[in-house]
């Protein structure tokens, strides 16, 4: 039948002027499978015409050349030729699901079901998948209940010396305005509590 092809829009035409090439992709999850390459018998009678097109360029006029006009007519049949071939090259790495119409190839389809995996999943593969969703959601959950301290807290004012207000990270207490920050050793530059009357790390006297 001239010109037929199984396959409709899952293929993408890589042919150039020297030949035909084709890539065929899975419907599902895009993984394509190329043919081989077949020269064209036109790849090297086009470059002859090439050196002619500007003696008889003035008879088919545009912006393409004689010889690519020339080569576009000649090389239709060809190619549909190289598609047919190229399509039964790769037919057996595909099967068509009789559900979803869908061509996939041999990773994408169920078997046991006569489906594609996407209208027949593999139990196996979701159970698993479904199994750490569950795990990663309960590890959340646990974590959630955890209280985490990073860094060394031991210096860090945690509430107000003023009003006892929780203030964290905060420099002045958003509750009376006392400044929180902590002053610094002259000595050695570690951080000084507030009120502290000697420097913690090297005693050193505040102030």
């Amino acid at each position: 039948m001239p010109g037929f092809t199984p396959f409709t829009n899952n293929y993408s035409d890589l042919s150039d002027h020297n030949g035909y090439q084709f890539e065929f992709r899975c419907d599902v999850c895009g993984s394509g499978y190329r043919s081989e390459f077949q020269r064209s018998a036109l790849g090297t009678a086009g470059n002859l015409l090439g050196g002619a097109s500007s003696l008889i360029g003035g008879l088919f006029g545009g912006a393409a050349s004689a010889a690519d006009r020339v080569r576009d007519v000649t090389d239709r049949g060809a190619r549909d030729e190289a598609l047919k071939k190229a399509a039964n090259e790769i037919m057996g790495l595909f099967t068509r699901c009789p559900r979803c119409n869908k061509w996939v190839d041999e990773t994408c389809w169920n078997g046991a079901r006569g489906l594609c995996v996407s209208c027949a999943p593999h139990l196996a593969a979701e159970m698993e998948a479904e199994r750490s969703s569950v795990e990663l959601q309960q590890m959340r959950a646990a974590m959630q209940q955890e209280t985490v301290f990073a860094g060394d807290t031991g210096a860090k004012q945690t509430v107000c010396a003023t009003c006892g207000k929780p203030v964290g990270a905060e420099r002045f207490c958003s509750n009376c305005g006392t400044p929180t920050g902590q002053s610094h050793c002259t000595q050695c530059g570690a951080e000084l509590a507030a009120g502290a009357r000697f420097c913690g790390s090297c005693g050193a006297k505040a102030g």
